[in-house]
């Protein structure tokens, strides 16, 4: 179950689509330009949501009751424990789906990163109001770290899988070789026979980008989404870069197939805009989308030298006296 959650101070609780409590905001993304607690519009599931709801209200209760200090200290560190046990048991649950299913591990991560944000301030919003005894040593930022080293344990085995599943998409070895592409077109007409091959293997391996950004721009916060898809997107973009930068010329004609050839890769350009329903801030301008994929795509600088050279070859038209 999951809920979809914006602001961390002014979340409204509501009902998840399988009837789990969960929060969300009417407003959209925030990037708290203004310096405010603002946590950034993703998906939390019902679990990490329920947790903090659980801390915040046993934590207010134990401040604002009359109880000893001893038992104050009680309800600190079953809180405490709390959280011990969400970050032990939780990636064991779902330890074969956070591999599989992106969006369960970037579920798991918006949860993680959802706490930690809570907790840098969760012990600090009572601490006036606790017995003395509890105000010297009563804080949860020490547990942020452990809750960090989570989230990235939570992502990265994933990623690195992706990256391979688009390698491997890619096709045969012959594609990925050094000096392969130039030496066909030196062949003749080899580029044209195996050009259906490789625009097919490229649209799988950009594909595989694609699935997994729809998939992330509908859970992942802008900044997050960005550097997933730039990660994933320039194992293709590198590919295919450092295949154009091998040649040295090339017809007209045979310019214009490699430039046909890599259009699933210049498509990746597009999912860097922005969702309506998710990103309602991003512009939509090209020159914005071009920023955002060069900042987080390192090989599309290159990628796109090596598309404007092969479009002047296109364009040059040779003139006989």
């Amino acid at each position: 179950m999951l809920c979809d959650y914006a602001l961390s101070s002014g979340g409204k609780k509501g009902s998840s689509a399988k009837g789990g409590k969960g929060a969300f905001a009417s407003t959209g993304f925030d990037e708290d330009c203004d310096g405010s607690l603002a946590f950034p519009r993703c998906s939390i599931s019902v679990h990490a949501q329920t947790l903090v709801e659980f801390a915040r209200e046993t934590i207010g209760f134990t401040a604002n009751s009359d109880e000893e200090a001893k038992t104050a200290a009680l309800y600190f560190h079953a809180v405490r424990d709390a959280f011990a046990l969400y970050r032990c048991l939780m990636p064991c649950q779902w330890s074969a789906a956070l591999l599989a299913d992106p969006k369960r591990a970037f579920v798991m991560y918006n949860d993680c990163e959802f706490i930690c944000h809570h907790l840098s301030t969760l012990g600090f919003r009572y601490q006036e109001k606790w017995p003395h005894v509890l105000r010297a040593s009563a804080t949860f930022v020490d547990v942020i770290a452990a809750y960090r080293t989570l989230s990235k344990a939570c992502l990265s085995p994933l990623l690195t899988r992706l990256r391979t599943q688009i390698a491997q998409a890619l096709g045969p070895s012959e594609w990925l070789q050094p000096r392969w592409l130039s030496s066909m077109i030196g062949s003749g007409d080899a580029l044209d026979r195996c050009y259906e091959a490789c625009e097919a293997q490229l649209a799988l391996a950009c594909g595989i980008v694609g699935q997994v950004a729809h998939v992330g721009a509908a859970h992942l916060p802008r900044s997050m989404y960005l550097r997933v898809l730039g990660l994933l997107a320039d194992v293709a973009v590198g590919h295919v870069s450092r295949r154009f930068e091998e040649i040295g010329s090339a017809s007209d004609s045979t310019a214009r197939a490699l430039v046909r050839l890599a259009t699933p890769v210049v498509a990746l350009e597009d999912w860097f805009r922005s969702s309506p329903s998710t990103f309602t801030s991003l512009s939509d301008g090209a020159a914005h989308r071009g920023s955002l994929i060069s900042k987080y795509c390192k090989e599309w600088d290159l990628f796109q030298i090596q598309i404007s050279r092969l479009d002047k070859m296109a364009s040059h038209i040779s003139t006989i006296n």
